[in-house]
């Protein structure tokens, strides 16, 4: 035996040169080409969803209000007093509109730029998510888990976008990455240090939410594990201290209007539900209490089908305490459902700070039943039918999926192809096979497989189709048209806060219809000119019919989902 524990048998074991791997085994059935295999999978789909096709239309309001804050932002040349159509805007701080406006001044002013800060954040995390699995589980763990953060609806729908929920979500990943490095991994405490920075550029991003989300996590672990090493680690406290300095520095340097995001007790009250005591526990929306966990079933399809059964098999590991990685899933994934369920405001976009860690649950499936040999008892009768639900709405989905889309996006068209319908039933129809006949590492594959699936319909097929059924930039263009032929003087008449904040970034992001800003520039226009042609809103619109000494005729009216319509009117002076 040497010094070291370890037999002289051992050491020559070591010593020898591994065999090489024989010239006829495939790729595929060596375990380091499996994991290049991968990690190439996950680029292709990662890059897939979150850099393809990012040039269509800015949708869904949010887009073009950020842009358009970032490009007033950009034209005043002041970085701490945001602006919206002139008016004081102090809903969030801002870092990431500083974001933005780096984007779109090394790139341009267009929807690639916007998007992109967005974009890569979403990448980052899904990275993240890929290195945390490996580490606490495997590498079929991390893939599994990265996968699912790569093609989950809600990160795939809102990860792209122009918003801060991607960024947010990335920023409190890596703060639990860092913090996991430490915690359970066993590594240098210095990585405290990336945790705390972390946490504080998320409450520079969006107020103090960045900020307590990691830190609920790490208390309640913390807590459940009697473990106080964090307490008693200096650079946790060097850490926290300078993150507490960058965040007064930043409040410092923003106007008064700015300083309730860093306020500890509106950050406190951001998360109680103060609707808790009202008629069904429903929140300032509206939402009851219990409102997100009908939402995780379309939020987090299609992997929504597996959520029930890694719960289960994670419940199962109890003594939780000396379970490190069970229990930190379950922290990451309870913790967060809590706390977002309690807030005074739910929103949708919101769960995508939760998608890493329902990755990591996800994976931590595939990786424990990857050695599962009764495949009749490991797949459950709860798992079988939630599978067999899931490939029965792949498959109803492509012959009726259509119908939503009329509704909520205007889309009248046919989407998908008839090739990729075909695929897509064939598809489901072996996930069906495979769950009715218990064929459970079928099934699990099938799962990924139409995931994948569903990133290109969504990206190739469903984003496309909105684009060029009623999008704010196609009606923008063929109103820009209008306005180069013949014919009175037009101009843009949205005072105030507009309803569709998309087509007024794209009317206002050149000169080629001049903006009204009021009421009373609007009369000065048809004195000085006569009649004159005016781009508004439903709201405005009805304002200006009931107005005296104006005669107000509609031209057109170009159709906007959501009710956001838009209308050309003809507006003069009664004789």
């Amino acid at each position: 035996m040497t010094d070291t524990g370890v037999s002289q048998s051992q050491l020559e074991v070591r010593a020898q040169p591994h065999s090489p791997r024989p010239a006829s085994m495939p790729l595929w059935e060596n375990p380091a080409g499996v994991r290049y295999l991968e990690i190439l999978l996950l680029a292709f789909v990662g890059g897939w969803a979150y850099f393809a096709n990012l040039h269509l239309s800015l949708l869904e309001g949010s887009e073009g209000l950020y842009a358009g804050i970032a490009g007033e932002m950009a034209r005043r040349g002041e970085f701490f007093d945001l602006t919206y159509q002139g008016i004081p805007y102090f809903n969030k701080p801002p870092l990431f509109f500083w974001l933005l406006n780096l984007s779109t001044s090394i790139w341009g002013d267009h929807e690639i730029a916007l998007r992109l800060p967005g974009s890569l954040a979403a990448v980052g995390t899904i990275l993240l998510t890929y290195v945390l699995g490996t580490q606490l589980m495997s590498s079929r763990a991390g893939f599994w888990a990265a996968l699912v953060v790569a093609t989950s609806h809600v990160f795939l729908w809102y990860g792209r976008r122009v918003l801060f929920d991607s960024t947010l979500t990335f920023l409190v990943t890596l703060a639990l990455f860092a913090w996991i490095q430490v915690q359970i991994l066993g590594r240098s405490s210095r990585w405290y240090l990336v945790t705390c920075l972390s946490m504080a550029l998320g409450a520079m991003l969006k107020e103090m939410h960045g900020f307590f989300l990691p830190l609920l996590i790490m208390a309640l672990y913390a807590v459940i594990q009697r473990d106080a090493r964090m307490v008693r680690d200096k650079f946790f406290w060097i850490g926290l201290a300078g993150a507490i300095a960058l965040l007064a520095w930043y409040a410092q340097l923003l106007s008064v209007g700015y300083q309730h995001h860093f306020k500890i007790l509106s950050a406190i009250e951001s998360v109680w539900n103060s609707g808790l005591s009202g008629a069904a526990g429903t929140s300032k929306d509206g939402h009851p209490i219990y409102w997100y966990l009908g939402m995780m079933w379309a939020d987090f399809f299609p992997w929504c089908a597996l959520l029930p059964s890694a719960l289960v098999l994670l419940w199962q590991q109890r003594p939780l305490r000396s379970h490190q990685t069970e229990l930190l899933l379950l922290v990451w994934v309870l913790g967060l459902f809590t706390a977002f369920s309690l807030a005074t405001l739910k929103r949708e976009p919101y769960l995508t700070t939760l998608v890493p860690g329902i990755g990591l649950m996800i994976g931590y499936f595939y990786h424990r039943l990857r050695q599962s040999t009764d495949t009749a008892r490991s797949m459950s009768p709860l798992l079988r039918g939630f599978l067999v639900i899931l490939a029965l709405v792949f498959i109803g989905g492509m012959f009726f999926g259509a119908a939503p889309l009329r509704r909520r996006w205007l889309v009248s068209a046919p989407v998908v192809s008839p090739v990729f319908i075909v695929i897509m039933v064939s598809l489901a129809g072996t996930l069906l096979y495979a769950a009715i006949t218990a064929r459970l590492q079928l099934a699990l594959r099938m799962v990924g497989v139409l995931a994948v699936a569903y990133v290109v319909l969504v990206v190739n097929y469903v984003f496309p189709a909105i684009d060029q059924a009623a999008s704010p930039r196609k009606a923008t263009e063929q109103i820009k048209s209008l306005a180069k032929e013949p014919g009175p003087a037009m101009f843009l008449y949205i005072p105030g806060w507009p309803k569709n904040e998309d087509a007024v970034y794209y009317l206002k992001r050149d000169t080629a219809v001049p903006d009204l800003p009021d009421e009373d520039a609007l009369r000065h226009a048809v004195q000085a000119q006569g009649p004159i042609r005016v781009i508004t809103e439903e709201s405005h619109l009805v304002a200006l019919q009931k107005q005296a000494g104006l005669v107000v005729e509609t031209l057109q009216e170009f159709l906007q989902p959501g009710r956001k319509h838009l209308y050309l009117l003809s507006i003069q002076a009664k004789s």
